[in-house]
């Protein structure tokens, strides 16, 4: 088939795509390889945006030979590239911005009928002359050194100028090409080169970006009890890239292995100082400068495939062929012989075996490290800028139709759900799932990743057949335990929860209702006494509904609050509220009481000695007062003689007021003393 790009007639590619494996971090690998004999050159045009993919991941193997070097065209600036021509054409110059640039060049500038002028530019000038309408306008002009002098040509006529210097003709041209090439820059090519000798296959690897694949699921359940659950699910594929995908070996991971881009196309400068030249009489000065319960999962299988010890084999309901041509996965015979007889009239609905007979899974699974690959079991032909819908998982699933009553769901009603269970021994992809129910389409759902072996949960309707109510909580704080130790109490309490939920049933069946209840890691679960399910939000409980009937649920958490206090600081009152509890033991009552005690004597030292300093501050302010009065008076007048007795008086209170606080300061020390010493020997808990 002709490559991409190819010229009618053009031999092959000698290194066309033959592997791609596609993951979900939004990356692929491609894989191309070929036969060269002896020395070989050859060039792989690739995006430039992928340059950078490219020069992180490129892969090169030669089976016989040896690899060379990968050259491709460095990236630095245009603008910085130009600069090294002898005339920077990097910004857009008019004609006498240009000629100015060639001053003191040699150029030949020719008329139309007129003997060329040969000489080096001198300069380029306007100016203003009569026109054709006698009005002035503006002419450049050019000045030229010939051999016969200077000259002055008038520019504004139709003329030719040519650099007689060929190097700068050469430089000339170079740089207008370069920045030409510059406009295109879509694409890049990076050249390989293989030395060895005779025959040989080479394969070269690289990853670039790539769009995510993607998983769509059909679940269909039986119309009988016994009738086991069946599960189909495509992947979405497309080809983005530049090469049509002629019978390449297609694999599919699924997994978040860590991919990221960083630009190694870009050249990078070091910025260098500038050294000042050295004066001696003027140097320069210098500067320096990061369910959660546990289920059994089952051990992974033995290997099967081209892979032993890395994939396990998916188990397909029916293990049918693929219908030739089917989106261009072909290969396969018809299936007219594993169809069922067309009946004489068209029966609607989705049946499974029937879609068992159609369609078989075009996928071998398996385990690649800690990802899951799916690999496509024939050669996939795809078109480029094309998509195409492959068949990876088929065959019978585990499933449990329930109702489930969510924390934000619809008060009044739970969802119609499944309890699913992944039977096929792989990580299934996280998709849409369209459940299909006794034929009908019964809704959509959406499905994280599961691994093998792992439930879940899903959701695809509401079930308008149960009525549901959640009663308000009712809750109630009790005293649990306290304590002293070391002079501090500790004091626990239980918060008791308590919801209900009601369930009426007006179905012909019974009903199993899954009940979700907020989980709190800190509150214990009373009743029921363990949960169905625990995910690390809330906890789930099964109840049996049976048909037309009314069931309740009741939920029972108690949650620990304790908190601490000094029993120096704490407040009297509040350790008053502990002594008439009778459900504390006697001793840690009467340890209560004798602090209370005990703190009371402390804060009656304490008021004392704050009432006698407040009583001192009094009587200072009021014999500072008199002494103000006494400035103005006789010292041999009466009132003067009694402001000193009261100011005698005073003095004497003051030294009794000072006495008495030193007293009491000392006595609250030794009773805070004692009381500490108290304390620090209680060592009581209920």
């Amino acid at each position: 088939m002709q490559q991409p790009g190819q010229q009618p007639g053009a031999p092959a590619n000698p290194l066309p795509v033959r592997s791609v494996t596609l993951y979900t971090a939004g990356v692929g690998y491609t894989e191309r390889g070929g036969e060269v004999d002896g020395n070989a050159t050859m060039q792989l045009t690739f995006r430039t945006p992928q340059i950078n993919d490219i020069l992180k991941s490129l892969v090169l193997v030669d089976t016989r030979g040896k690899v060379q070097p990968a050259v491709y065209a460095a990236k630095d600036p245009i603008a910085r590239t130009l600069q090294a021509f002898s005339i920077d054409v990097s910004s857009n110059l008019s004609q006498q911005e240009l000629l100015s640039k060639l001053r003191g060049m040699k150029a030949s500038i020719e008329s139309t009928g007129k003997p060329a002028v040969t000489g080096q530019i001198v300069g380029v000038e306007t100016r203003q002359v009569a026109g054709d309408d006698a009005k002035p306008v503006t002419v450049p002009f050019l000045t030229v050194l010939a051999d016969s002098g200077i000259v002055t040509l008038r520019l504004d006529a139709e003329k030719s100028i040519r650099l007689l210097d060929e190097r700068l003709n050469r430089e000339f041209r170079e740089a207008l090409s370069l920045l030409a090439s510059g406009s295109d820059d879509q694409r890049r090519q990076v050249t390989l080169r293989f030395t060895g000798e005779g025959k040989r296959q080479v394969r070269v690897g690289y990853v670039t970006e790539a769009p995510l694949w993607k998983t769509t699921y059909r679940l269909v359940l039986g119309s009988e009890e016994s009738a086991k659950p069946y599960i189909q699910g495509w992947a979405l594929v497309e080809n983005t890239t530049d090469d049509d995908w002629v019978d390449v070996q297609l694999n599919l991971v699924s997994g978040r292995p860590i991919s990221f881009i960083q630009d190694l196309y870009q050249p990078l400068y070091v910025p260098r100082p500038v050294v000042a030249v050295d004066v001696a009489a003027s140097p320069y000065p210098q500067t320096h400068g990061a369910n959660m319960e546990a289920e059994s999962v089952a051990p992974p299988a033995a290997a099967a495939g081209p892979a032993a010890g890395m994939r396990r084999s998916l188990s397909a309901k029916g293990g049918g062929r693929m219908a030739g041509g089917m989106g261009g996965f072909g290969g396969g015979a018809a299936m007219a012989d594993a169809m069922p007889s067309a009946p004489d009239s068209y029966a609607a609905g989705i049946v499974a075996a029937e879609m068992a007979a159609s369609v078989a899974t075009a996928a071998q699974g398996g385990q690649v490290g800690e990802l899951t690959e799916y690999r496509i079991k024939v050669p996939v032909s795809l078109p480029r800028q094309q998509a195409a819908m492959i068949p990876i998982v088929t065959g019978d699933f585990t499933a449990e139709k329930v109702s489930l009553l969510e924390l934000q769901g619809d008060a009044r009603h739970p969802l119609n759900s499944l309890r699913l269970k992944n039977s096929t021994g792989l990580m299934l992809k996280g998709g849409p799932v369209a459940i299909f129910d006794s034929g009908a389409y019964a809704g959509d759902a959406r499905l994280e990743d599961l691994r093998a072996d792992e439930s879940r949960l899903i959701s695809y309707g509401v079930d308008l057949a149960v009525d549901a109510e959640r009663l308000s909580p009712a809750g109630a704080v009790t005293l649990t335990n306290v304590s002293i130790k070391r002079g501090v109490m500790v004091v626990t309490q239980k918060q008791r929860d308590e919801r209900r939920y009601g369930l009426k049933s007006r179905a012909d069946k019974p009903r199993t209702v899954v009940i979700e209840h907020p989980y709190d890691p800190a509150a214990r679960l009373v009743e029921p006494a363990k949960p169905d399910e625990r995910t690390t939000d809330r906890y789930r409980f099964n109840v049996t509904l049976p048909a037309g009937k009314n069931v309740e649920l009741k939920v029972v958490t108690e949650r620990p609050i304790s908190s601490s206090v000094q029993v120096f600081e704490s407040d009297v009152n509040y350790l008053g509220t502990f002594t008439g509890r009778k459900e504390l033991s006697a001793k840690l009552r009467e340890a209560l009481a004798s602090i209370i005690e005990r703190r009371a004597k402390i804060n009656e030292q304490n008021a004392i000695a704050a009432a006698r300093d407040a009583e001192i501050a009094q009587t200072s302010a009021d014999q500072e007062r008199i002494r103000k009065n006494m400035e103005a008076l006789d010292r041999a007048s009466a009132l003067y003689k009694r402001y000193v007795e009261e100011l005698d008086g005073q003095e004497n209170r003051i030294q009794t007021a000072r006495k008495e606080a030193t007293t009491a300061r000392a006595e609250s020390a030794r009773l805070t003393a004692e009381l500490r010493t108290y304390t620090d020997g209680l060592n009581l808990e209920e």
